[in-house]
């Protein structure tokens, strides 16, 4: 089936896409409310973010490559909904039940939406900004969970009390306004053969983009292991070690490195994918040692700034691994691609999280902290270097 990129369709699909990732940074601001008020502990925080991880994992895993089958839609549709029913079970949190029956479920709709929406967007990208596809399908998930923790952290710094609820009430609207306008998209896979057969969990990466994978995404799961803690213990960290005591400094201690991703890298978006991927990369070994820096000093304020700088290294260099694997992708493989990168960055950020939260109880935060960022660096750098090395053999 022939493209039917346009400027309208690629902005719908890829709103749809952030309107998904945004949902599950609803929760992050309200963790300090969650164990303050209920009373969940930290090792339940960071175990609500690992359980949000292993459905979104088998999702991409058995259900990768279906819209390739199926058709775009017919994945992305149910994709969005589950993500509403999912934000009507976390409006009920007053314990840790709730909160990860919730994210859990929210999971499932990640999963589901970032291979079919994300093949959507490189499908409909319009042929005189193909760049703009690795930039969206890659910024998306940090760009809607930056917007989702400002949105919810705002509300909850207005409004504590009813903020947990009225916040996933609104997303969920969103969510359910997003499905209709997806199904009004034009279809851009014929229905074939073979969808039972690709629910085999298996991992589909193509044999052009095999060489090179391994490297760009050890490179890529680095990025997502440094997310993982902001969103699971960022707002803990502006509060015990940063000395700030406002709900709202923690979403923006989540916000500020997620939105600086995305933003970077569609201003980067006509770099050389090789080029956006070194570059990057380096930008982002100097914002990580930044963060070291910052809560070395116990300053909010240098955070931040060393958030701009990582976010923006990350944002860069993740669009340019994209556009590495996806130019080495032949059509009707995209979704697959992209749910093997997911798949491997996700499961790297729930073991690190979960692992981080244990060290927590043991060692504090300020010291977890800085050693993740250390193994961070030196995934980021052997990735990059091996990347290029690939690259320049393959």
């Amino acid at each position: 089936m022939p493209r039917t990129g346009s400027g309208a369709r690629f902005t719908t699909a890829s709103v749809a896409l952030v309107a998904v990732c945004a949902a599950a940074g609803v929760p992050a601001p309200l963790y300090v409310v969650y164990a303050q008020a209920y009373g969940v502990s930290t090792v339940a925080l960071t175990g609500a973010f690992a359980i949000y991880i292993v459905p979104l994992l088998i999702a991409l895993l058995c259900c990768g490559s279906l819209s390739d089958h199926l058709g775009r839609k017919r994945v992305a549709v149910p994709a969005i909904l589950v993500g509403a029913a999912a934000c009507l079970v976390l409006s009920t949190v007053d314990s840790a039940g709730p909160l990860i029956a919730g994210r859990a479920v929210q999971g499932l709709s990640v999963g589901l939406a970032l291979s079919a929406l994300g093949a959507f967007v490189v499908d409909l990208v319009p042929a005189t900004r193909p760049g703009l596809a690795g930039a969206v399908t890659s910024g998306a998930p940090p760009g809607g969970i930056a917007l989702g923790a400002l949105a919810s952290g705002a509300a909850v710094q207005l409004a504590p009390e009813r903020a947990p609820v009225v916040s996933f009430l609104v997303t969920a609207g969103i969510l359910a306004a997003a499905a209709v306008a997806v199904v009004f998209l034009p279809e851009t896979v014929r229905r074939g053969p073979g969808a039972v057969r690709s629910l085999r969990p298996v991992v589909r990466v193509p044999t052009t983009a095999r060489a090179v994978f391994p490297a760009v995404c050890l490179l890529v799961a680095g990025t997502y292991v440094l997310g993982g803690f902001t969103q699971a213990l960022a707002p803990s960290l502006a509060v015990s070690v940063l000395g700030r005591h406002d709900l709202f400094s923690g979403a923006l201690a989540v916000a500020v490195y997620h939105l600086a991703g995305p933003v970077a890298g569609i201003a980067a978006s006509r770099l050389r994918a090789t080029h956006a991927l070194t570059g990057g990369a380096a930008v982002l070994v100097g914002g990580i040692l930044g963060f070291v820096a910052a809560i070395a000093a116990g300053s909010f304020a240098a955070y931040l700034a060393a958030a701009v700088v990582a976010g923006a290294g990350f944002g860069v260099a993740f669009a340019g691994a994209m556009r590495v694997l996806l130019d080495r992708s032949p059509e009707g493989a995209h979704a697959g691609t992209l749910a093997a990168i997911y798949l491997y960055c996700y499961l790297a950020a729930a073991v690190s999280s979960l692992l981080a939260g244990v060290a927590v109880e043991v060692w504090s935060l300020a010291p977890v902290a800085v050693g993740l960022c250390g193994v961070v660096v030196v995934m980021v750098a052997v990735g990059a270097i091996g990347s290029m090395v690939r690259m320049r053999t393959a």
